[in-house]
């Protein structure tokens, strides 16, 4: 995995390591808040072959270090600028979720550096705004239950996480995690909570994520090709058709794909499809 510790501008230690380590050209991919770099180790091997990709845990996740003060999107931005600087090379961006809010921005801090962006369901100011009515808001706050439980073993903290309840009806039915996630990503899901600072959910629930974060800034100031990957809201999406049709007009060389048939994790839900897009997207730089 040939792994790389990068000292950020503010002082953390982010872990850097290959996917894949053979190619001519750079792919960086930057994962969603509470998962890991190693999320996209199956996905990665779909893309084309002249792609060396490289992946990073972002602070607060997997083996890199822990924030000194917060986790917002912009603090998750020192990471992927920092690797990008390490690379050395121009590169291709792709991020799911937080990643490609954060690839986004990279993109438009390091233009030169910045060959183009794929982006997997951002999730938008909109949704964010709604966070409390989603069943994301009682997954965020399981998960800030179960990060960091060095003390538990992975079994453990899957059964945990996985009864935690994120609906209820009046006549006393409740949906639980293990009720819409396989068993596998339960597993996963609660391996990365091992690994993660409860603090990083602190900020998404107090509702300071977003702070110093500008949209409107931010995907206008992208002048590379973009790729906006979107899934169904009703899936669990979270890119609402309004705010991906804002998006896209804001950028100055977009490509938008719909996956109708997922929700917001779409390199784990419709890996194949998405490969293929993503494959055709970048045989075309």
């Amino acid at each position: 995995m040939n792994p790389q510790v990068i000292t950020t501008a503010d002082g953390v230690g982010v872990r850097m390591f290959d996917l894949r380590t053979s190619g001519t050209d750079n792919l960086l991919m930057l994962h969603g808040v509470g998962r890991a770099g190693r999320t996209f180790s199956s996905f990665a091997m779909m893309l084309p072959e002249r792609f060396r990709i490289r992946t990073l845990d972002f602070r607060g996740h997997g083996a890199s270090g822990r924030a000194h003060e917060a986790y917002r999107i912009v603090d998750y931005v020192r990471d992927a600028t920092a690797a990008i600087d390490a690379i050395g090379k121009p590169v291709v961006l792709y991020g799911h979720s937080l990643g490609s809010l954060v690839s986004a921005a990279a993109a438009s801090l390091r233009p030169q550096m910045v060959r183009a962006v794929v982006l997997e369901d951002p999730p938008s100011s909109a949704f964010w705004a709604g966070l409390k009515e989603t069943q994301y808001y009682p997954t965020f706050k399981a998960m800030r239950s179960w990060a960091g439980r060095s003390d538990l073993s992975i079994p453990e903290i899957t059964a945990s996480f996985g009864n935690e309840v994120v609906k209820s009806w009046s006549d006393g039915r409740v949906m639980r995690i293990r009720d819409v996630r396989d068993a596998v990503s339960l597993r996963f899901s609660a391996t990365c909570a091992r690994d993660m600072d409860p603090a990083v959910m602190d900020s998404i629930l107090q509702d300071q994520w977003q702070i110093g974060y500008d949209y409107h800034a931010v995907f206008s100031a992208i002048r590379c090709p973009a790729l906006l990957m979107r899934g169904d809201t009703a899936k669990g999406g979270m890119l609402p058709e309004d705010d991906a049709i804002t998006l896209s007009q804001l950028m100055s060389d977009p490509v938008r794909i719909d996956f109708p048939t997922a929700g917001h994790l779409l390199h784990w839900q419709v890996r194949s499809e998405l490969a293929g897009q993503v494959g055709a997207f970048l045989e075309t730089l």
